[in-house]
C-alpha cells in the first residue's frame, strides 16, 4: 500500500537542503525499514499456516533472531510430534498466523518509522491490512509492532507486540505466545 500526500503548502526546499537532510538521516533507520520489508514480503510469498515448516524456517531464518528460530523449530517439532501421538486429535501450532494479531494474516503492509528502543533494539511500526477481495467487504486494518535487534552485523526480527484491538486478536508479543504454546507441551 502507498498512501498519497497532499501537495506542499511551501515552496520546494533547495537542493542543498534537500542533501542535507539526506545526509542526516541515520542509515541504521534505511536498514531497519529494509529488514522489516524484506521479513513480510518472505510472509507473504511463503504464507505460513501454524508454525512454519522446516522449508519455510529455512527461508525466513536470515530474517529472525536465532531465538525466534530456535522457537519456531520446537514449535514446529511440537506439533509433529503431537500429530504422532494422537493422528485423530488437532495438534497445536497448527492453524493461524503466528506472526500478526489477525488469524488470517495480513494482505498488505506499511511499514512505519523506526524508532530506538532499550538494550540497542528498534521497534518499527507496521500497518498491515486484511483484504478478503469480496465485493463491498471492508478490510481489516491494526498496527503490530517489529522487534529487531541486530545478529551478525544485520537487523532481524526479534519479536513482533501484536497491536490488534477486536476481541479474538493474538494478544501480547510473539514471543511470549510461542513460550506459552510450548510450556503446555
Amino acid at each position: 500500500l502507498v498512501a498519497c500526500s497532499p501537495a506542499p503548502t511551501s515552496s520546494a526546499p533547495a537542493a542543498d537542503e534537500e542533501a542535507s537532510a539526506e545526509q542526516a538521516v541515520d542509515p541504521a533507520v534505511g536498514a531497519a525499514r529494509e529488514a522489516v520489508s524484506l521479513f513480510y514480503t518472505a510472509l507473504a510469498k511463503l504464507r505460513p499456516r501454524g508454525a512454519p515448516t522446516t522449508e519455510q524456517r529455512n527461508e525466513l531464518a536470515t530474517l529472525l533472531s536465532s531465538e525466534l528460530v530456535d522457537l519456531l523449530q520446537r514449535a514446529d517439532a511440537a506439533r509433529a510430534a503431537a500429530r504422532a501421538a494422537a493422528p485423530m486429535e488437532k495438534p497445536p501450532f497448527t492453524d493461524g498466523d503466528l506472526f500478526s494479531s489477525l488469524f488470517e494474516g495480513p494482505t498488505a503492509f506499511v511499514v512505519g518509522e523506526p524508532q530506538t528502543g532499550a538494550a540497542g533494539e528498534w521497534r518499527v511500526p507496521v500497518t498491515l491490512t486484511h483484504s478478503t477481495g469480496a465485493q463491498g467487504a471492508q478490510p481489516t486494518e491494526w498496527t503490530d509492532t517489529v522487534v529487531l535487534r541486530e545478529e551478525s552485523g544485520r537487523f532481524v526480527v526479534a519479536d513482533i507486540a501484536f497491536g490488534g484491538q477486536w476481541d479474538f486478536a493474538n494478544k501480547g508479543t510473539m514471543l511470549a505466545a510461542l513460550r506459552a504454546g510450548l510450556a503446555g507441551q
